[in-house]
């Protein structure tokens, strides 16, 4: 067990014996997950998503400065990934003014996933080949939603001045195919500018990435001098061949559908650039993504996720050098969002210093 997994133990067992202490946490929900629900309505219909979050997203509270909207993965429900950034803020003495919610994208086809849903929840579906929430894919059960729109709602409820009115950043992060999701909504998003917050976007361990032009990454030595010995890439015209959606989305920003079609390309392409971005990347997380994301369109990416994510952020470091996309290689993490997410390496990510 290296130091660092030493550390993370040791401050989790100290954030259980905090959390047994009920002052420490006055006006929060943050035990049982199952009791800290709530649903924030979509669209000008009766709508809704269900969201776990440790404080109401109505009742007005002025010791909130900061909001943490993480993502849940494919495979892993809303509630694993509410604890978590639980966790995160903890470990980061936020907890008290951190605003935590984590939407629950619902998905029931009547076979391969069958979530319970509720009166007038929406209700996505679960084939990413289909065009699933993850990639902004409109709901089963009703097609003039889409998944961004979900999102949207939810930040823009969180981003309430009449509720909070002493916000000063929102994060908006998700890990794997939260991260998949969280990477392409902050290219296609609409709201961004009109919040009137610091927003940042967190991708961790996403599997693939929205390109802006038909360029894909070849690797290269890294500069001399350079102590990570993480890859550097050129990046060149891809020769397509017989890949026909290596430029398709979520992969490039052609053939877009739902809400992502509804900006145009070189309007996204503009946000993509000039919106701030850090890529986790685990140390550990090098094998090759199965299925969909083994496919020919996300290998022209790199064959890992690691190595998919270092190249992406290089590449829109080319377009725009301020400082807007980061990478953070998170030590001795895999494909595991609670290691990530409660790393040391993350945490100035996830909680970003804010104006005051």
């Amino acid at each position: 067990m290296t130091p660092a997994s030493q550390r993370r133990i040791a401050s989790l067992l100290s954030l259980l014996l905090t959390l047994a202490i009920p002052r420490a946490v006055a006006g929060q929900c943050v035990t049982k997950a199952s009791s800290c629900t709530e649903f924030v309505p979509v669209g000008p219909g009766s709508e809704r998503i269900l969201v776990y979050r440790n404080r109401s997203l109505t009742t007005p509270n002025d010791t909130v400065t900061r909001a943490l909207i993480v993502v849940h993965g494919a495979g892993g429900p809303a509630r694993w990934e509410f604890r978590n950034v639980l966790a995160s803020a903890f470990l980061t003495g936020n907890l008290e003014t951190t605003m935590i919610v984590a939407p629950h994208f619902a998905t029931n086809d009547g076979s391969a996933c069958t979530d319970s849903l509720a009166v007038n929840e929406l209700n996505w579906n679960c084939d990413i080949a289909l065009g699933d929430w993850r990639v902004g894919g409109r709901a089963r059960n009703d097609s003039a939603m889409s998944s961004f729109d979900a999102m949207d709602a939810i930040v823009l409820k969180v981003a309430s001045r009449a509720v909070f009115p002493n916000l000063k950043s929102i994060v908006v992060a998700g890990h794997s195919a939260g991260g998949q999701f969280v990477a392409l909504y902050q290219a296609v998003n609409r709201i961004h500018e009109r919040l009137g917050v610091s927003t940042f976007y967190v991708v961790a361990n996403a599997s693939a990435y929205p390109y802006l032009d038909d360029r894909r990454p070849f690797a290269v030595a890294p500069p001399a001098g350079d102590a990570r010995g993480q890859s550097a890439f050129e990046f060149r015209p891809f020769d397509a061949g017989s890949c026909s959606n290596y430029a398709s989305w979520p992969f490039g920003i052609s053939n877009r559908t739902a809400y992502a079609a509804g900006v145009s390309g070189s309007q996204l392409k503009e946000q993509a650039i000039r919106r701030p971005v850090t890529f986790l990347l685990s140390e550990l997380d090098v094998d090759t993504p199965s299925g969909f994301f083994g496919s020919c369109g996300p290998m022209a990416q790199g064959r890992s996720r690691q190595a998919r994510g270092l190249a992406f952020a290089q590449y829109l470091t080319e377009f725009n050098r301020q400082g807007l996309h980061k990478v953070i290689v998170v030590e001795a993490c895999g494909h595991d969002a609670r290691c990530v997410f409660t790393s040391d390496d993350a945490l100035p990510a996830l909680f970003p210093k804010t104006p005051q």
